[in-house]
């Protein structure tokens, strides 16, 4: 220790010394080891300088946006996109006002019985005075057919039934008229007259018999002997009831009153291209777009007609041509 005190700067040499020595040993092996290092990368084949094609997927799918364009359809509104506003005249306190409508919240409908709403989901040009009139997908139903029938009228694979399509024109009653004579034998034979066909002759049936009015076959199926005093005098009111084969309905004749067949026709018009189509009431009937389904006429008035759906057993009521305009 009293060397260290004696000689402490030569101590501070001899430690110097000893450091710089050790340091340059471990440079010196550090440098030895340095290639050993690079050995795996040391390579004999060429460098490949050439670049990886970029994926070309991101490409085609940008040029197909690009070609078809997104429309801006948004119509509660956003950032660029107002929400759409209707300016309509309307009368108001008895002068013509112009009103600022918002199709969306008014809660009234531009086309109705059509809601607004309706219209926006297909994106249909509801500022159109007759858009319920148009036929956007030229399937032959126009947009009020189409919401009537819950189809979409931008598709035309969606489409209301054809017989939607059908209107009555004419309702046809043929006048031909007939006669119950009466009985000869107490209730056996039964005498029947044409009054307008005089071509026909009488006709004697019986109970079970069938013959034709008007093309129409019919069967005697009742027969039931009535008097009526009438001025005091006792007449005959005997029944004679015939049963149409083909709709099951039932005619009374009455003892030497003139009775008119019930046989009647509809008129159709397919409005879908405008042919005509006369059908008997309760006779089958289709329609040129789709032959295979099947249609009964089962009623039909001066207003209307009632068909039934073959296939389902649904009835569905046919309007008469002129209700379109009403």
């Amino acid at each position: 220790m009293d060397w260290l005190k004696k000689f402490y700067d030569r101590a501070l040499l001899v430690a110097a010394a000893l450091l710089l020595i050790g340091l340059s040993a471990y440079l010196y092996l550090s440098a030895n080891s340095f290639p050993e290092q690079f050995n795996d990368r040391n390579t004999s084949k060429s460098p490949d300088n050439q670049v990886p094609p970029a994926p070309t997927e991101p490409l085609q799918a940008a040029q197909t946006t690009l070609a078809k364009p997104q429309n801006w359809r948004a119509q509660e509104g956003s950032l660029f996109v107002s929400r759409p506003y209707i300016l309509k005249e309307e009368i108001v306190n008895g002068t013509k006002q112009e009103v600022l409508i918002d199709p969306l919240e008014d809660g009234k409908d531009l086309h109705p019985p059509v809601p607004n709403k309706w219209l926006m989901k297909y994106d249909l040009d509801y500022t159109l005075v007759d858009v319920l009139k148009t036929d956007p997908d030229n399937d032959g139903f126009t947009v009020l057919e189409e919401w009537q029938a819950s189809s979409d009228p931008t598709d035309k694979t969606s489409i209301p039934p054809y017989w939607t399509k059908l209107r009555l024109k004419e309702f046809i009653r043929i006048p031909f008229r007939v006669k119950f004579s009466g009985t000869p034998d107490g209730g056996e034979t039964f005498t029947i007259n044409s009054i307008d066909d005089r071509r026909q002759r009488t006709q004697f049936l019986k109970l079970g018999d069938t013959f034709s009015i008007a093309g129409v076959p019919y069967t005697v199926t009742k027969y039931e002997a009535k008097t009526k005093i009438v001025n005091d005098i006792d007449r005959d009111v005997s029944e004679l009831t015939l049963v149409n084969k083909a709709t099951n309905e039932s005619i009374i004749l009455v003892c030497d009153q003139v009775t008119d067949s019930p046989s009647s026709f509809a008129l159709f018009v397919n409005q879908m291209d405008g042919s005509e189509t006369r059908v008997k009431k309760g006779d089958e009937f289709s329609l040129p777009q789709e032959p295979e389904l099947k249609y009964k006429l089962i009623d039909i008035t001066e207003k209307n007609a009632v068909i039934e759906v073959r296939k389902t057993g649904e009835k569905q009521t046919v309007p008469s041509l002129g209700s379109d305009q009403k």
